[in-house]
């Protein structure tokens, strides 16, 4: 039996409450995505030439219809967006930002409402590193070291407006990172590195469910907290009864690393493989239509959006593009 989720406050604010408090409006436009949208990415392609921030896009399930749906990076003081949840409404986004430059780390959840061009940020003296938004649009649940850089992560709870904030762990010597909320709003599932650097993927609870193992502790990866057989970015199926994330393999391909994408019960059985290859693959997602992540061969150059089915088939490329343009974070738009 998993901890009940803190309900609180959180439980009971609207959505319409949840909107009012929006905050200033953005020095540019935004635009929620379009009917015909089926996922949203980050990407800096918008710009037609690599090396600028990274904007919020969406594209159609075949990959014909790209669209850029925020222009914050090109504002006085521009974005780089890193991550985002979208709301059940499909008008707003809780986004982890950061800027141009920043020291790696140094990233904010902002609250932007993408129907009229206004946006919070909600904790200006928190740093954040990912953020989900629960089904039901009553609540979100993220990750963050707090307000110094190198500070170990724990997972936070709060309205989407920012009240009613809560700390869900407090474990001085274990990393807990990238949390999803499962689609019955019973639980959810994260990646917990120990102090010995094996990362492995959990169910919050007291104390919390390990799905995985782990396997032997490897070389670090440069520049994460990750070394090779580290499990990361977990992510419930629609029907919660199993869980995708992504295994790191390897060190190699331009210092991205090599990750394979693999699923398991959420009782921790039957491990099963979903994608592999001495290849880069980004956080997955796990919608009605399948999984999809991001796939990036370091030696060709190109990154690609893929989806596959939950089995490993039906693999299907949305789309390619430069490896430059930094694509990823890709999430189904609910109801792909």
């Amino acid at each position: 039996m998993h901890r009940a989720w803190p309900w609180l406050v959180c439980s009971t604010l609207s959505l319409a409450a949840c909107s009012s408090n929006t905050g200033n409006p953005f020095s540019s436009q935004s635009r929620p995505p379009s009917p015909s949208s089926a996922l949203l990415f980050v990407s800096s392609s918008w710009a037609g030439q690599p090396g600028k921030p990274r904007e919020l896009m969406a594209t159609s399930a075949d990959g014909t219809k790209r669209e850029r749906l925020t222009t914050c990076a090109e504002a006085a003081q521009p974005c780089d967006m890193l991550q985002v949840a979208l709301s059940p409404d499909k008008g707003r986004v809780v986004a982890v930002r950061s800027t141009p430059g920043a020291t790696p780390g140094a990233s904010a959840l902002y609250f932007m409402d993408l129907t009229r061009s206004v946006e919070k940020l909600i904790f200006p003296r928190k740093r954040a590193s990912s953020v989900d938004w629960s089904s039901d649009g009553s609540f979100l649940v993220y990750s963050s070291a707090g307000e110094s850089l190198g500070t170990v992560e724990d997972l936070w709870y709060c309205a989407p407006d920012g009240t009613s904030d809560q700390q869900l762990t407090t474990t001085p010597t274990v990393r807990e990172r990238s949390p999803r909320i499962d689609p019955g709003l019973r639980t959810a599932v994260y990646e917990q590195i120990d102090e010995t650097g094996v990362g492995r993927i959990a169910l919050f609870g007291t104390p919390p469910t390990l799905i995985t193992s782990g396997t032997d502790t490897g070389p670090a990866l440069p520049g994460t907290p990750y070394v090779v057989g580290a499990d990361a970015d977990p992510v419930f199926s629609p029907d919660a009864t199993r869980v995708a994330f992504r295994r790191l393999t390897g060190i190699g391909n331009g210092g991205l690393g090599t990750w394979d994408v693999l699923s398991v019960a959420s009782d921790g059985s039957d491990l099963q493989t979903v994608a592999s290859g001495a290849i880069f693959r980004g956080a997955p997602d796990w919608g009605l239509s399948g999984i999809t992540f991001v796939e990036t061969d370091a030696a060709a150059g190109k990154s690609r959006l893929v989806v596959v089915q939950p089995d490993g088939s039906g693999r299907r490329v949305v789309f390619e593009e430069d490896a430059a343009y930094l694509l990823g974070a890709p999430r189904f738009i609910p109801g792909n």
